[in-house]
């Protein structure tokens, strides 16, 4: 064990700073286009399932983008609230309001993916924008954003979108985790290794929707819209980056609803690329093993170590303190803390860094905190989906 522990310890921190310093500090280093000259037309999509009050909310927003040519197409998903009426009537007067009504619901679709393949096929513009009734564009230039990392032959656009800061160590969590999965699927994207996006904020060619079927082989799971389809159909060269055209979502409030929402979304890893699925297992892994193994790893104390004599503290100094005890300290267990502060220090500046062109969505000081609980988080839902049937998650 005092040998296999610690190159189990070592092995962990030298591939999480490899990620960290070859992957995410490309996200740390990327800056958006700012300005093109390509406005193609475009569509927004939102599928929506009794979310009247969001939709009041929502659409006078959108209709105030400062874009030439767009429509906003609403999938109402059988709805009960009164939605429908509302957009037949229209009272908010929405300029670019388009809007289709779902009522019966096939066998071998899920409802959201049901009513997206359909505002897809009803969609008259060549981009689609995806995004969520909850959500809302923090920049009426979210549109122009998002469009102008189209060029050199893109065909996808990734988006950030954060959740609302709330009290509580609930959001803290839920924001941080948001952080994290920002930080893997933009940055991996940076590095031509796109495995997922978020259909909060989503850009793609509705060509591509259906030259890669649409969800097919995934139609019957209910999530897997936004990250499988982006699975699918992204290439090394096909998928831009977008960090300023941000939405902000409604985060989950309570411990049990987040908990069932999680589940649902990390169930359809499963179906991801096997390149993707062995990138984040390794990236998982490792972050989980560097915060498990380091109290087993600082109290091995091997034999086969020896400091250099130049680093130790003289024994003779600890005696007259009365901490001989510690000598041992000098050695190894200096060693482990050393090496983990340093692998700390690393971690949280490259984040710090990231945080802050994402537009400090968390508070950079927690991040060590943070990441020990999201790494807790990864054990207990990584253990929960392992034995979990995506076809038998429910919504609720």
């Amino acid at each position: 064990m005092e040998t296999i522990i610690p190159i189990l310890f070592f092995g962990a921190i030298l591939i999480q700073l490899f990620y960290i310093l070859f992957v995410f500090t490309r996200l740390s280093r990327h800056h958006d286009v700012t300005e093109t000259d390509y406005l193609p037309p475009v569509s927004i999509i939102i599928a929506a399932s009794n979310e009247l009050e969001n939709l009041k909310e929502l659409l006078p927003i959108l209709d105030e983008q400062e874009y030439p040519d767009f429509e906003i197409l609403v999938a109402d998903d059988r709805s009960s609230d009164g939605t429908y009426d509302y957009l037949i009537n229209n009272p908010d007067r929405i300029k670019h309001l388009n809007y289709l009504r779902v009522q019966d619901l096939p066998d071998h679709y899920t409802a959201k993916k049901y009513a997206v393949t359909l505002a897809v096929k009803k969609a008259k513009n060549p981009w689609l924008l995806f995004t969520d009734a909850d959500c809302r564009p923090l920049d009426q230039n979210w549109i122009k954003q998002m469009v102008s990392q189209c060029g050199a032959g893109r065909e996808i656009v990734l988006g950030f979108s954060r959740y609302q800061k709330l009290p509580g160590n609930l959001n803290a969590l839920i924001r941080y985790e948001t952080f994290q999965t920002a930080l893997q699927y933009l940055s991996f994207a940076l590095a031509r290794m796109p495995f997922m996006g978020v259909g909060r904020n989503l850009m793609y060619k509705k060509e591509l929707f259906w030259k890669n079927g649409g969800f097919s082989g995934h139609n019957t799971l209910l999530s897997g819209d936004d990250d499988l389809f982006v699975n699918k159909a992204a290439t090394k060269y096909n998928v831009g980056v977008c960090v300023e055209a941000q939405t902000e979502s409604i985060p989950k409030t309570t411990w049990k609803e987040w908990y069932v929402q999680k589940k649902r979304h990390l169930s359809v890893g499963k179906k991801y690329k096997t390149r993707d699925r062995i990138n984040l297992g390794l990236l998982w892994i490792s972050g989980i093993m560097v915060w498990t193994l380091l109290i087993p790893t600082f109290f091995v104390l091997p034999v086969w170590f020896n400091a250099p004599e130049w680093s130790r503290i003289p024994v003779e100094f600890l005696a007259q303190y009365g901490m001989k005890h510690w000598y041992g300290f000098n050695d190894w267990m200096r060693l482990i803390l050393g090496v983990f502060l340093f692998y700390i220090m690393i971690k949280w500046l490259v984040l710090a860094k990231v945080n802050k062109r994402l537009g400090y969505t968390i508070n950079s000081w927690k991040i060590p905190y943070y990441d020990f609980m999201y790494n807790m988080y990864l054990i207990v839902l990584g253990i929960v989906t392992l034995f979990t049937n995506p076809q038998k998650i429910k919504w609720k």
